[in-house]
């Protein structure tokens, strides 16, 4: 009966932190881990919360345009289907890729305990060289040598200012920065041209995205390899690369099943290499080592977590047409109050000024005609220099 509470507790803290930008679900653990919780009812929380959590950020990415540090690559293509009356769908496609990447993954388990550590062995001595390589292959997929050099500029300017966070003492970096790169710079191009968000078609898709998902899946084994801050967005940074497509939901299927497996091979990571990859799952096993012979029930509360999430979600996004009643413009100012205000909380002073250089830096791409992923150099040049 405790394990179901705490099931139940878990979830609904996860769908709060995925739905409130700023509130992540390593937040919810660093709370939990001072109130007096048995261990077992602990584990079964924080699980439940990550998968929770992982289910519902895609909701504020699709509609509002508010980037959750591991899947910030999804803002642009969901958002675009939403303006395009097709946020029902990509919900959906994002529902229906987290739960069967979650799924394969949890099959692949018993081989990435073994896996793992001879990818990460051979890995490790050329984590800089890997990134640096796919670093070039992302610019190049601009394809022309003008493109590529503004390309290149936007990815310095990125990594210049990452390289700066991570010399400041701000509080919780990448929450500004990703805020600015994306949400506000986003928001304050769209004042002269959105009209409003249209109404939201059915959420069904056509299951042409299957193969992005099993890309997904290796892909977010990989994510668990890789050091530093933010490996699942700069995987599908580095993703997207190879498998560019102009078809919005074959991307957002490979983000979001990048980002359900890595949270499922998180636990073989911890487990066979040392590495926590997760905020939270380092907080669980302070307080209580998690052992092989514990993975089968975390794996199911965490497959448990995501199904029922994505249930609601669907309810949720069900109910997506009342935003057509609202003034966009006044939805973005709200959102944008909203954003300035929580980065000056959780962040202070030097969060709002990353919060406006990132903001100028995230308008830079739409100006000059390029992808805007090039900004994520911000976490991409700084894992390359402490790589080295």
């Amino acid at each position: 009966m405790l394990q179901l509470v705490a099931l139940f507790i878990g979830i609904l803290l996860g769908i709060f932190s995925g739905l409130v930008p700023g509130i992540h679900s390593n937040t919810i653990a660093s709370v939990l881990s001072t109130l007096p919780f048995a261990p077992d009812a602990f584990e079964y929380v924080i699980v439940a919360v990550l998968g929770a959590h992982l289910v519902f950020q895609f909701f504020p990415s699709i509609f509002l345009s508010i980037p959750d540090d591991t899947v910030v690559a999804s803002v642009l293509p969901g958002h675009r289907m939403a303006l395009g009356g097709r946020g029902r769908e990509a919900v959906t496609v994002c529902a229906f890729s987290v739960m069967a990447a979650a799924g394969a993954s949890a099959i692949l388990l018993p081989v990435s305990l073994v896996l793992l550590p001879a990818i990460y062995a051979a890995f490790e001595p050329n984590i800089a060289i890997i990134l640096l390589a796919a670093s070039l292959l992302l610019l190049a997929s601009e394809k022309k040598r003008g493109r590529i050099a503004l390309a290149a500029l936007v990815f310095l300017l990125s990594g210049a200012l990452g390289i700066a966070t991570l010399r400041s003492a701000v509080n919780d970096p990448l929450f500004p920065a990703f805020s600015g790169l994306f949400a506000a710079s986003g928001i304050l191009l769209s004042f002269t041209s959105q009209k409003g968000i249209p109404n939201q078609k059915s959420g069904k898709s056509e299951l042409d995205f299957l193969p992005y998902i099993a890309a997904g899946v290796i892909f977010g084994m990989l994510s668990d390899i890789l050091p530093g801050i933010a490996a699942p967005a700069q995987i599908a940074v580095f993703a997207s690369a190879i498998f560019v497509t102009d078809e919005a939901k074959k991307f957002l299927a490979l983000v979001s099943s990048i980002a359900a497996s890595h949270g499922v091979f998180a636990f073989a990571a911890l487990l066979s290499i040392g590495k926590a990859r997760e905020g939270a799952l380092a907080i669980m096993n302070g307080i209580k080592p998690v052992l092989p012979s514990d993975l089968p029930v975390l794996i199911g509360i965490f497959l448990l977590s995501i199904g029922v999430s994505a249930f609601f979600l669907m309810k949720l996004s069900s109910h997506a047409n009342k935003l057509q009643q609202v003034d966009t413009k006044k939805l973005n100012l709200a959102v944008l109050a909203y954003l300035t205000c929580a980065v000056a909380i959780i962040s202070g002073a030097g969060g709002l000024l990353l919060f406006a250089i990132s903001t100028a830096i995230g308008i830079l791409p739409p100006l000059l005609g390029i992808r805007r992923t090039h900004v994520m150099g911000l976490i991409i040049v700084p894992a390359i220099l402490l790589s080295i």
